[in-house]
C-alpha cells in the first residue's frame, strides 16, 4: 500500500482535482496550484480549463511566452469560451503584441458580450493607444456588467483622466478610483492613481498622503530602499541630525523636488542629496544642501531619510506654502559667461527649443511635438533657434525640419545645458526634464502639454505654481497639435 503526503492529490477525481487546483491558485499557492493542473493534464490531456488556468499561472510568473502556447493550447480545445480569449489578450499585452492582443478582446466579447473582464480589459488597450473615448464607453458597458470589478473601475478613471484636465473629468476619475478601493482597500494601484487625480485637482495634501501607496504597487518604476536609519516623518526631531535626501525616480522629479533640501535645511537639519549624477554640479552651485553626492557613491553616515517624494507630505505640503520659489538651482558664472559669447554671434530673440523627451517613455507619444508643427515656427521672424534636444540621431528622435534653421548645440552635459538656458531669451520644450530645468533656474519656458498631461501642471492653468516663471500652452483635443502652435506663434511674435 502506497502512503501518501496530506497535499497529495493524486487520487482525487478529476473534478475535486481541478477545485482543489483552483483554490490553492486563488490563495497564491501557485507551486501547488501548477503541480495540480500538470497532474490533471496528464490524466486528461484535452481538459482545456487547465491548459488555459496553468498559462495564467505561467502569466502571473512573468513567463509570457510559455503562457502563450498554454493558453493558446486551450483555444485550441475549445475556441468559444470568452476568459480565454480574454486572458490570451493579456498576455499578448505583455509581449507588446497590441494589435493582436485588441483582436483576443473583441473575440471574446463577440464569444460573450457581457464580459466585463474582456471589456474591461479592451478599455485599458483602447485608452494607451490614444482613443479614450472609446475607452470611457468600454469601461462603463464593463461595469453594467459587474459593478463590483475594482479593477474596472480603475481602467474608467484611466480613461477618464486622459479625457482632459478639467474639472468634470477630474471628479468624475477621482470618483471611480474611490470606488476601486471602497471594493478593494489595499489596491495599491488605484491608491497610486487617486494620488495623481487629487495632485491633479489642486488637492495636495491628500494626493501627497495617496501618494505613499505607491511602494505597494508592484509596477511601481522606483524601487524602495531599506536603509538602517528611521525615516523622516512631520513629527521628527531634525535639529543638528543629518538627514538624507535621495531621488527615487527620473530627472525631472529629482529637479522638481531638490527644492525641498534647503526647507529642511532651514529647520535646523544637516542635508545630504544623493542625486542622478548630472544633477550635482547644479544642487552643489546652488547652496542647498549641506553635501551633495550622486548616485551610486558611497552614502555618508546619516540620522534620518527620506525619497524626494515623500517629502511633500512630510513637509504638509499645499498651494499655499509650496517651497521654494526658483531660481533654486543655479550654474557656474563662467559657463554662462562663455555660452552668452558663443551665441552673441547670431542675432536675433534666442529661444531654445526641445520637442522630445525619453523616447522610451510610454506617454511619449502623446506628448512629442511633431516635425510638421516645428515647421510652423519658421512664420516667426527676427529668432535664433538654439537646440535643446539631446538625443538627435536616434531613430525613434524626429529631427527638426530643415526650413527652421535651427542651431544645433552638441550632446553637453546637463551643466553645460543648464549654462545655455541661462544665457538665452527663452526656452520653448514639451513636457520634459528641460521644463523642470528651465524653471528651477528661474528663466522664462513655455511649455507645450498634451492633452492629458502630468499632475504637476494641474488642471486648466496656463502658470505654474510650482515654477513661477513658466507659461502653459495645453492641447485642447488628442494629438492636436496645431491649435497649440498657432497659440504659441502668436505669442511669440507679440514677444518677438
Amino acid at each position: 500500500m502506497v502512503r501518501h503526503d496530506q497535499g497529495d492529490h493524486s487520487d482525487k477525481p478529476k473534478a475535486a482535482l481541478l477545485t482543489a487546483a483552483v483554490q490553492h491558485h486563488q490563495s497564491g499557492d501557485l507551486a501547488t496550484a501548477i503541480r495540480l493542473y500538470r497532474t490533471l493534464i496528464d490524466r486528461e490531456p484535452e481538459n482545456a480549463d487547465a491548459w488555459h488556468l496553468l498559462g495564467v499561472t505561467a502569466h502571473q510568473q512573468g513567463d509570457h511566452k510559455l503562457a502563450l502556447n498554454l493558453i493558446g493550447t486551450a483555444i485550441e480545445l475549445n475556441g468559444a469560451v470568452a476568459d480565454y480569449h480574454s486572458n490570451f489578450g493579456m498576455v499578448l499585452l505583455a509581449l507588446k503584441l497590441a494589435g493582436r492582443a485588441d483582436a483576443a478582446f473583441r473575440k471574446a466579447i463577440d464569444i460573450n458580450p457581457s464580459s466585463g473582464k474582456a471589456l474591461s480589459n479592451l478599455a485599458g488597450l483602447l485608452r494607451r493607444q490614444g482613443d479614450v473615448a472609446a475607452a470611457v464607453d468600454y469601461a462603463k458597458r464593463a461595469l453594467r456588467s459587474d459593478d463590483g470589478d475594482a479593477e474596472t473601475h480603475n481602467n474608467l478613471g484611466n480613461a477618464l483622466m486622459d479625457c482632459g484636465r478639467d474639472q468634470e473629468w477630474l471628479e468624475d476619475a477621482v470618483a471611480s478610483y474611490r470606488r476601486a478601493i471602497q471594493l478593494q482597500p489595499d489596491y495599491a494601484l488605484a491608491h497610486w492613481n487617486l494620488s495623481l487625480a487629487l495632485l491633479t485637482a489642486g488637492d495636495l495634501t491628500e494626493g501627497f498622503k495617496e501618494m505613499s501607496w505607491r511602494w505597494r504597487w508592484s509596477g511601481f518604476p522606483a524601487h524602495r530602499r531599506h536603509l538602517e536609519k528611521p525615516p523622516l516623518r512631520t513629527d521628527s526631531n531634525i535639529k543638528d541630525k543629518q538627514v538624507l535626501l535621495y531621488a527615487e525616480q527620473g530627472l525631472g522629479d529629482a529637479i522638481h523636488f531638490v527644492r525641498y533640501a534647503r526647507h529642511i535645511r532651514g529647520l535646523g537639519a544637516r542635508v545630504i542629496v544623493e542625486c542622478p549624477l548630472p544633477l550635482v554640479p547644479l544642487i552643489r552651485a546652488a547652496g542647498v544642501a549641506d553635501e551633495v553626492f550622486g548616485e551610486g557613491d558611497e552614502v555618508p553616515e546619516f540620522d534620518l531619510q527620506a525619497p524626494f517624494l515623500d517629502l511633500p507630505a512630510v513637509c504638509r505640503t499645499d498651494l499655499n506654502n509650496l517651497p521654494d520659489s526658483s531660481p533654486y538651482l543655479a550654474v557656474d558664472p563662467n559657463l554662462v559667461s562663455t555660452w552668452r559669447s558663443r551665441i552673441s554671434e547670431y542675432d536675433g530673440f534666442k529661444i531654445g527649443l526641445n520637442w522630445c523627451g525619453n523616447p522610451e517613455s510610454p506617454v511619449e507619444k502623446f506628448r512629442q511635438l511633431p516635425v510638421s508643427a516645428l515647421a510652423a515656427l519658421t512664420a516667426v521672424k527676427g529668432v535664433a533657434w538654439f537646440s535643446l534636444q539631446k538625443e538627435l540621431g536616434r531613430s525613434d528622435v524626429p529631427p527638426a525640419p530643415e526650413a527652421l534653421d535651427i542651431i544645433d548645440t552638441g550632446k553637453s552635459p546637463l551643466q553645460e545645458t543648464a549654462a545655455l538656458i541661462t544665457a538665452l531669451d527663452l526656452v520653448i520644450t514639451t513636457d520634459t526634464a528641460i521644463a523642470h530645468l528651465a524653471g528651477a533656474l528661474g528663466k522664462p519656458a513655455w511649455v507645450l502639454l498634451h492633452q492629458a498631461p502630468d499632475w504637476r501642471w494641474l488642471a486648466e492653468r496656463t502658470d505654474s505654481p510650482w515654477y513661477p516663471t513658466l507659461r502653459l500652452f495645453r492641447q485642447k483635443q488628442p494629438g492636436n497639435w496645431m491649435p497649440v502652435v498657432d497659440d504659441l506663434v502668436n505669442a511669440l511674435k507679440d514677444t518677438v
